[in-house]
């Protein structure tokens, strides 16, 4: 067995979608469905809670301070539940799947043969997702099997000391050596080979190893690090083709703000959509196709305080950027 664990923090129209995919596609399924919820407002919990009585849901111990702060129109305090998300994984089955709520499934997969594939190799990490972008799995495949490929990522260097000389602190001027010699963010990209935050099957070892130095943060190069120290240890692969899909339309904090200078409320644009899906007035959280449609959001937009073009022009920016690095979203 398998457990799923879904990521999930104020976006109820989304996390619709997540768990409905599971049940669609995945043939077969007999695991837990667990969310791992950082302060959805209650009402959109319960609604999803009886639409989907099989899930759980786990709080964060900072869910009643964020839900609160969010059902009073109050930005919540940016603190990042790593350390619940680990401890909670954790709890479960050797091997899980971990997802997070913009995240869905649009392959019909033999559950059953996938889980026993997991347990029989063994495999530490299997990507199910890299946005149409090559440069984010390894082509050195070392055995095939109908549901993913093995691989043996080729880094720049496995050892976490000099990792961290060149991508992480600059020590020795090791890392404006490389930037000078080689393209320094294909090299970075690589080790994407070998890490992902979410989006596919871990196993125990593998993700307490990667998140045993946690402080409530995600530093993904830190994390990157901490796999390096024991990476000979690990079985890593992706699927032959895709399990899923993602959305960049929405975000879950305000975290892009500084990055694009566009002043999108998206707790107050969350909500919106969250309304809209809670009063039954869409049926794009079952849509598994296409990502939620703009016109929707201009509508849902178009009935609220939020500008419609400042949240196109803040999503094309997001757009521009995961495009720059090699990804389609289309």
């Amino acid at each position: 067995m398998m457990d799923i664990y879904i990521k999930s923090f104020n976006r109820a129209y989304l996390l619709h979608r997540t768990i409905a995919s599971i049940y669609h596609y995945l043939n077969g399924f007999d695991g837990r469905i667990v969310v791992l919820d950082d302060g959805t407002p209650q009402k959109y919990l319960d609604k999803i809670s009886e639409l989907f009585p099989d899930v759980q849901i786990v709080k964060s111990p900072y869910y009643e301070q964020k839900s609160k702060g969010i059902s009073l129109n109050i930005v919540p305090k940016k603190v990042i539940p790593a350390v619940f998300w680990r401890d909670e994984v954790l709890k479960g089955s050797e091997y899980f799947i971990l997802l997070e709520d913009d995240m869905w499934f649009t392959q019909s997969i033999n559950y059953k043969d996938l889980t026993k594939d997991v347990y029989d190799l063994k495999m530490d990490m299997i990507k199910f997702l890299w946005l149409k972008n090559t440069k984010l799995i390894s082509d050195n495949i070392i055995q095939k099997t109908a549901f993913f490929n093995i691989v043996q990522p080729k880094v720049l260097t496995k050892n976490p000391f000099l990792f961290n000389a060149i991508f992480r602190t600059n020590k020795f001027k090791l890392g404006s050596l490389v930037i000078k010699l080689s393209n320094h963010k294909l090299e970075l990209l690589k080790y994407y080979h070998l890490y992902m935050v979410a989006g596919g099957v871990f196993s125990k070892r593998y993700y307490q190893n990667t998140w045993k130095n946690t402080k409530n943060k995600v530093d993904e190069l830190a994390n990157v690090s901490d796999v390096l120290k024991t990476i000979n240890k690990y079985k890593l692969g992706n699927t032959q083709k895709e399990f899923l899909k993602t959305t960049i339309k929405s975000t879950a904090s305000d975290i892009q703000k500084e990055k694009y200078g566009i002043a999108l409320d998206v707790f107050k644009f969350n909500s919106i959509l969250n309304e809209d899906w809670y009063n039954n007035k869409s049926n794009e959280s079952i849509n598994f196709t296409d990502d939620v449609s703009s016109e929707w959001i201009k509508n849902c937009c178009n009935n609220s305080d939020i500008n419609f073009e400042v949240w196109q022009n803040w999503y094309t920016n997001v757009k521009k950027n995961y495009e720059l690095m090699g990804c389609n979203l289309d």
